[in-house]
C-alpha cells in the first residue's frame, strides 16, 4: 500500500465517496444518511492511497465521530477532527489506534460491562421475518410525541423527531407504554432504533409486538430493516431474534471518549 494522503470532502469526491459506501450499506448506513439530509451538519475526511479512497472520518454534529477503513488511515484521520470529547463510531480493529488519541469514559450503551460497547448489526428481511403481534398495537404519528416524550423521560423535540419516518406503539389505558421507531431509512433499507417499554409493563411481550408492527411495514415498504444492539443486551437480542433479526456479521464498537493532551 502506498502512503496515505488525507483531503476534506469536496463535490469532485462525492460521487466517489458514495461508490465506495455502497458497497456496503450496513457498515456505512449512518454516513450515507448523513451527508444525504444533513450535509450542513457533517465534515468529512477522505483518506486516500494512490487516488482511492481507503477510509474515511465523518464528523457530525460537533458530537460524533465515526471512522471506516483501513485502519493505518485512522490516525492520518483523526488528527483532522478539533473535538476535545465526541461519541465514537468504529470498527473495531481501529481501537488500538483511536485509544492513541482518545480515551474512552462512557459506554454508549448502559447495559454494557465495560466503557465500550460492542454493538451487533442485525438485520430482518422478508424472509427471515416472523411477526409476533400479539397486541393491539397503533401506528404513531406526530401527534403522538408527547405521549413519547413521557414515556422516554425527553424533551418534546427529541420524541417529535423520533417519529418523523415509521412509528408503533402499545397502549395501555391510553398510556403509551411500548414503542419502537424506524426515524431514518434509505431507499432500500431502515434503521430500527428507539425499541422501549416502559419498566413497570416489561416481561409481557410488548417489545415484539411493537417491532412486529414496525417491521411489516418496513418491508411493505421495500425496505430490509436493520437495527445496531448492544452484545450484553441479553433481553433485548431475545426480542430482536425471535421477530427475526439475523446478525449480519458487522460488529461496531460506540462510546464516549475524551481526546488525550
Amino acid at each position: 500500500m502506498g502512503s496515505i494522503k488525507v483531503v476534506a470532502l469536496t463535490k469532485g469526491h462525492e460521487g466517489s465517496l458514495f461508490q465506495f459506501m455502497s458497497r456496503d450499506k450496513v457498515s456505512h448506513f449512518f454516513s450515507i444518511y448523513d451527508l444525504k439530509y444533513f450535509r450542513d451538519r457533517s465534515l468529512v475526511w477522505l483518506a486516500l492511497s494512490a487516488d482511492n479512497i481507503v477510509g474515511y472520518l465523518l464528523e457530525y454534529g460537533k458530537r460524533i465521530l465515526c471512522t471506516r477503513g483501513r485502519r493505518e488511515c485512522i490516525i492520518p484521520l483523526l488528527k483532522n477532527s478539533t473535538l476535545t470529547e465526541a461519541m465514537l463510531n468504529i470498527a473495531p480493529h481501529h481501537l488500538p489506534e483511536v485509544e492513541k488519541m482518545f480515551k474512552p469514559v462512557e459506554p454508549a450503551d448502559k447495559a454494557t460491562m465495560g466503557k465500550i460497547t460492542t454493538f451487533l448489526v442485525m438485520k430482518a428481511t422478508p424472509d427471515s421475518f416472523k411477526a409476533k403481534l400479539c397486541h393491539e398495537i397503533r401506528e404513531l404519528k406526530r401527534e403522538s410525541a408527547q405521549e413519547l416524550a413521557g414515556l422516554l423521560g425527553v424533551q418534546l423535540e427529541q420524541a417529535t423527531d423520533l417519529l418523523k419516518g415509521f412509528a408503533f406503539g402499545m397502549f395501555k389505558r391510553e398510556r403509551l407504554v411500548s414503542y419502537a421507531a424506524s426515524p431514518e431509512f434509505l431507499e432500500d433499507l431502515a434503521i430500527v432504533r428507539g425499541v422501549f417499554t416502559a419498566p413497570d409493563e416489561r416481561g409481557k411481550g410488548y417489545s415484539k409486538s411493537v417491532c412486529s408492527a414496525l417491521v411489516r411495514k418496513l418491508l411493505g415498504e421495500g425496505k430490509e430493516a436493520m437495527l445496531y444492539v448492544s452484545r450484553d443486551n441479553a433481553a433485548a437480542l431475545n426480542v430482536y431474534r425471535e421477530v427475526g433479526f439475523k446478525e449480519t456479521g458487522h460488529r461496531f464498537l460506540g462510546f464516549t471518549a475524551r481526546k488525550k493532551d
